[in-house]
């Protein structure tokens, strides 16, 4: 048996490429949220794949952006943090046919030394012409990426061909985390996120983006039902009226979509009560955003 390779790798990328579709393809189960809207991922979230011959910890950073407030300068913090101690990166784009003007700007802000960048083309299934030849030859002659992938994170393609490729860069070390590990959240933490992944998916404009999630309490009761009370905290009394909806059918919805989510996670039969607060301002207070979206301890 040969020796064991472990490491950090960063996955980085514009918003909305697909950087948490990728993740949940690669581990086989959903562990992090999607939605076609941008800005989706809050936190660096770790997620750890382990074989017998390696593990990789993902480390799923919010899309990069320009930011506008606070709360997208918060988020936008936490992904360039998750450069610091990584053994490689994966950067994520799709075949625009180009360098985008964004990444080349992000490009000559990268500090030195980097790690070895691995360039995974998402969406290839999307590309129209030579669009994903002309992606790779332009992110090639950027002379950032040791690798470049074609990938395809719906359906699967690539994705074998990224990881190994990806193993190929660590370093040789024993195991970080225990081999039944695949996230370093707590369950507490993913049950929030699947609520405000259907929050997202359900309301528009600016409500996903003034929306947070708190999961009060659980308790698993005599008959195996696990009961869940959860906190979607907005920031005015307008969007409580919009969360609830017309005789309270958006909440409705909501709850039972992300119940069976959860259920689905979990494996077990779930009881989940909603409740909409209001706190007026929290995407302006930075107190308040770091308690709301910040850590799970």
């Amino acid at each position: 048996m040969g020796s064991f390779k472990a490491g950090f790798v960063g996955v980085l990328g514009q918003t909305n490429v697909g950087k948490s579709t990728f993740l949940n393809a690669v581990m086989g189960e959903k562990l992090l949220i999607t939605s076609d809207k941008p800005q989706t991922t809050r936190n660096r979230i770790r997620c750890i794949y382990t074989t017998e011959e390696a593990q990789i910890v993902f480390v799923d950073t919010p899309g990069l952006h320009e930011p506008e407030n606070l709360l997208s300068r918060r988020i936008l913090r936490e992904a360039f943090r998750a450069l610091r101690e990584v053994d490689v990166i994966a950067y994520m784009v799709e075949p625009w046919g180009r360098v985008t003007d964004y990444d080349k700007q992000l490009f000559d802000r990268l500090p030195e030394p980097l790690p070895p960048m691995i360039l995974l083309v998402n969406k290839v299934d999307l590309a129209k012409g030579n669009a994903l030849e002309e992606t790779l030859l332009a992110y090639d002659a950027t002379d950032k990426f040791v690798e470049l992938i074609p990938i395809c994170a719906t359906q699967g393609l690539g994705i074998a061909d990224a990881v190994n490729t990806i193993i190929s860069y660590l370093p040789e070390r024993p195991p970080l985390f225990p081999p039944d590990v695949k996230t370093d959240r707590s369950e507490e933490f993913l049950i929030a996120e699947l609520i405000r992944e259907k929050v997202f998916q359900l309301t528009y404009q600016e409500i996903p983006y003034s929306t947070a999630v708190r999961v009060k309490w659980m308790h698993e009761r005599e008959d195996g039902i696990l009961e869940i009370k959860a906190e979607i905290v907005v920031d005015r009394d307008s969007q409580k009226g919009i969360i609830i909806g017309k005789r309270g059918n958006l909440i409705k919805k909501i709850g039972t979509q992300a119940r069976m989510e959860i259920e689905h996670l979990l494996g077990k039969h779930v009881f989940l009560e909603l409740r909409v607060a209001v706190r007026k301002g929290w995407t302006r207070d930075a107190a308040e955003i770091e308690r709301l979206t910040g850590k799970d301890e």
